[in-house]
């Protein structure tokens, strides 16, 4: 007997029929707040180990205000509308507020696709910095770790006067969770920032969704954007649904705390056996925008699968297989890549996720399935293509067997799977 699931693969819902019965690891259902808006203006009055914006904002003569790039979303135009409305009646001017979006070392975003998350009018309405990690003149020495990170962040954050960061709290492969001290690192670091914190022995060798505790690269990441002086965070916590669970405003630390154990709440899946096969989807659009993103999948798959297992990456990709891709193409081997990675360390040119990719597919057989990506290009970067996931799952299940146990993770980009051994 047959399971039906639908999975998510770039902007569309893909109803799947499974041959065979399945476990589906889905967050538990939290309802979203009714009004996003309501609760943004909440969480700036009520915040968490800092005072209300409106007495950090009072005197001050500009201010700036980190935004995520297209490959994170979240409510960040109304967050911008709510910070920007105190801002304002405190005696800063539109043009005195600047939005300095984060790309870390991602590529820039039209104005077109920055308005689609932040809409129009906020993309006309104030001055926006474009972050780029490799041109020293916009960056800024602020000093250094203790832990040997020197902290070169954007001139533009670094000279302004209040410092806001705005993002979401999710979990996240290295970080932990997303949001917080991530918007200055990596999100508006220099190159030579990024490579230091990005390889070993700060990246942690194992995937870290939810880990903060002994974590290194939070820890670090929590010290650089502590000397940039950050002054208040604005972060969403959201559900698969993209509800807004909770804003959490305030302290650097306090507030992205509470948001982490809120989305903790959230996000942590029990996973009642060990699968020989996992389908997993990092969620859609924009979480399967490109490889770079979709490998976050194979991340979560990572944590359930043993040795030797099936995963199916089902991701539509439309920017392709970007730098990683090309990188996996030319090498001879995943050993390969794996080797020159921890021989030259993080690189703007996509080694890290080609490094991430080669290592799972050493360990896993990797198909990828409903991608703009070519069966013949999957091939050359150590993958199987196919054009559906029951065409995958097919295969698979000839190399498994009938009998072969599947787990099925929609929205595996952030799930952190606690496996009940």
């Amino acid at each position: 007997m047959g399971q039906e699931v639908t999975l998510r693969i770039g902007h569309d819902p893909v109803r799947v029929d499974l041959p065979v019965p399945a476990d589906v690891a889905e967050p538990r259902y939290t309802p979203g707040v009714a009004d996003k808006r309501a609760e943004i203006a909440r969480s700036l009055a009520e915040p968490i180990g800092a005072p209300p914006l409106r007495e950090l904002a009072r005197g001050r003569r500009d201010a700036a205000i980190v935004i995520n790039d297209i490959t994170r979303p979240y409510p960040g135009g109304l967050m911008v509308e709510e910070i920007a409305r105190v801002l304002n009646e405190c005696g800063l001017a539109d043009s005195q507020i600047r939005l300095i979006v984060a790309y870390g070392h991602h590529r820039p975003n039209t104005a077109g696709e920055l308005a689609s998350i932040y809409g129009e009018e906020v993309v006309r309405r104030f001055p926006i910095v474009h972050h780029d990690a490799q041109d020293p003149a916009g960056l800024t020495d602020l000093g250094r770790t203790a832990g040997g990170v020197e902290v070169v962040v954007n001139s533009a954050f670094a000279q302004a006067d209040l410092k806001i960061l705005t993002g979401c709290i999710a979990p996240h492969q290295f970080a932990g969770f997303s949001g917080g001290r991530k918007s200055v690192l990596p999100g508006i670091a220099g190159l030579e920032t990024l490579k230091r914190h990005h390889s070993f022995p700060i990246r942690p060798e194992k995937i870290s969704l939810g880990v903060l505790e002994g974590n290194r690269f939070h820890e670090e990441a929590i010290a650089a954007a502590r000397i940039a002086k950050v002054d208040f965070i604005v972060n969403a916590v959201e559900t698969p649904q993209r509800e807004l669970v909770r804003c959490v405003s305030g302290d650097l630390e306090a507030a992205f705390y509470a948001g982490a154990e809120v989305s903790r709440q959230i996000w942590t899946v029990p996973i009642p056996q060990t699968p020989d096969i996992v389908i997993v989807s990092p969620g859609g659009y924009p979480r399967d925008f490109d490889l770079h993103q979709s490998q976050k999948a194979l991340g979560c798959a990572e944590m359930v699968c043993p040795p030797g297992g099936g995963i199916i990456l089902c991701a539509r990709c439309p920017d392709g297989a970007g730098k990683p891709g090309a990188l996996l193409r030319q090498a001879g081997s995943p050993d390969e890549l794996i080797a020159a990675f921890l021989r030259q360390g993080f690189q703007p040119n996509g080694n890290g996720k080609a490094y991430m990719l080669a290592r799972a597919a050493k360990r896993f057989h990797i198909a990828l399935a409903g991608s703009t990506i070519s069966q013949q290009e999957a091939r050359e970067m150590f993958m199987d293509g196919y054009g559906t996931v029951e065409e995958a799952l097919a295969v698979m299940l000839e190399r498994y067997g009938p009998d072969a146990r599947i787990l099925v993770i929609p929205n595996a980009s952030e799930i952190i799977p606690a496996v009940e051994r």
